[in-house]
């Protein structure tokens, strides 16, 4: 009897944890990163859907998120596999700050925006 092939499981696609998260909403630069593995996993986790980045984001301080926003904005800039456009976490994170009513200053999200050319930050398509 032939048994099925079952692929190894695929720990690219875990969410990340909160102390993960706050590892990168430090990260001022993305092109500063050097650990190879955390750059791999920063951009696996773009492909998860906002349903899986919302429990993680609700734990996080409205700065960790903003910093964590400003990480996913510059990478996309600057690292090679980061395009996400109507994806970028940043706009879960954005989304996660309006519900629970952390928006920052107007001032915050224009410095977000000019780091950027995505026109889908910071709040995501129109058209949901």
């Amino acid at each position: 009897m032939l048994e099925q092939w079952q692929p190894a499981n695929d720990h690219s696609q875990l969410p990340p944890t909160t102390a993960q998260l706050r590892q990168l909403s430090e990260c001022q630069d993305p092109k500063q990163l050097t650990d190879d593995a955390v750059i791999k996993q920063a951009k696996s986790w773009i492909a998860l859907s906002e349903s899986d980045w919302q429990p993680i984001l609700a734990d996080m301080s409205a700065d960790e998120l903003i910093g964590l926003a400003f990480f996913y904005t510059r990478a996309e800039m600057c690292l090679q596999g980061f395009d996400s456009l109507a994806s970028n976490p940043a706009i879960w994170v954005f989304r996660e700050l309006k519900q629970s009513g952390r928006l920052p200053d107007k001032a915050v999200i224009r410095a977000l925006k000019a780091e950027t050319n995505n026109r889908f930050i910071p709040y995501g398509s129109v058209v949901l």
